[in-house]
């Protein structure tokens, strides 16, 4: 089992409270900090989907934990076990959404090197469960972390391409492995009772849950704030104009679009499921009929939507 230290902070001097160990890695102690939660705002205000930050916030008392010599580090974050990658499983999820993006609150960030870091989500295609392939990733630059932490803010990314959930799944944070960069998240408090989540990746490439005797131990219950946004489209109907039309449909490429004649421009929209504007462009009333490229689009389904202020088409769009 690893050794642990657990930190509260209350105030801003930190006192080391150690937690008995049995097994596995060092001893371990709790802060004195604790973190306070914060209001999530402006992270999705289209109103065609209905997105969720799962976890926010977390239940308890948020804290982190630090390693006790001759072990350093942090639990949740660079230590000298040299983890990969720390990360959560969520076992349950909601069909027919997807994941956009993903919010993490680091409670330590420091930057030597700013090397860009990495956010992914793994399926739990992995031995009995574990995780798998990484199915979405982003980066963000350590550099900017720092200054996040610095000013008490959330790190965001928002993913390349959605992924669509279709089972457990486990969102996380790929460490800096360079000299002086560091990073760690706050979690909650192990209290009795309480089933964790945390999960990490050690330096040979196995995959272990925190409770796990061979890592922190089942003492060791916690959550990190890792809090991946979910999003699934609820308000974008299909509203058929009859002087408009699309076609091919599914398509693989160039579509070409019909619209009714308009002494105002046409404005087209390709959206994501997830509400995100992939595609937009204004055409001239005076024009019904072009041809657009989307061949650039990553395949999938999609709302298209054509407005001119007074009419309006929409429909999904299929590329294959």
């Amino acid at each position: 089992m690893k050794p642990i230290i657990l930190i509260i902070l209350t105030i801003l001097f930190s006192v080391s409270v150690t937690t008995g160990q049995t097994t596995g890695r060092n001893a371990i102690a709790v802060s004195e900090k604790v973190k306070s939660s914060l209001n999530l705002t402006g992270l999705d205000e289209n109103r065609s989907v209905e997105c969720d930050t799962l976890r926010y916030p977390l239940s308890g008392e948020i804290i982190y934990y630090y390693m006790l010599p001759p072990g350093v580090g942090y639990i949740t974050g660079n230590n000298s076990y040299k983890d990969k990658v720390k990360a959560e499983y969520f076992a349950s999820f909601e069909v027919g959404s997807s994941i956009s993006g993903m919010i993490a609150d680091f409670v330590v960030a420091k930057s030597v090197n700013n090397p860009q870091i990495t956010f992914a989500i793994w399926n739990n295609a992995g031995p009995d469960g574990k995780p798998g392939a990484i199915v979405a990733t982003a980066t963000k630059s350590l550099s900017s972390i720092v200054t996040d932490v610095n000013s008490e803010h959330f790190t965001t990314v928002t993913f390349d391409q959605p992924y669509t959930v279709t089972g457990p799944f486990y969102a996380g944070v790929v460490l800096p492995t360079q000299l002086g960069d560091t990073l760690a998240l706050w979690c909650r408090k192990h209290v009795a009772g309480y089933n964790g989540t945390a999960w990490e990746q050690w330096d040979n490439g196995a995959w272990y849950a925190f409770n796990n005797p061979d890592s922190w131990g089942t003492n060791m219950q916690t959550t990190m704030t890792i809090h991946p946004v979910t999003c699934k489209t609820v308000a974008i109907d299909e509203h058929a104009d009859p002087d408009a039309s699309v076609h091919p449909n599914p398509a693989t490429g160039v579509v070409n679009i019909t619209t009714w004649k308009s002494a105002e421009k046409i404005r087209l929209d390709i959206m994501t499921l997830t509400g995100n504007i992939a595609y937009s462009r204004s055409f001239p009333g005076a024009i019904t009929n072009f041809n657009i490229d989307l061949s650039q689009l990553p395949k999938g389904a999609y709302m298209l939507r054509l407005s001119d202020g007074k009419r309006q088409h929409s429909q999904k769009l299929i590329l294959e």
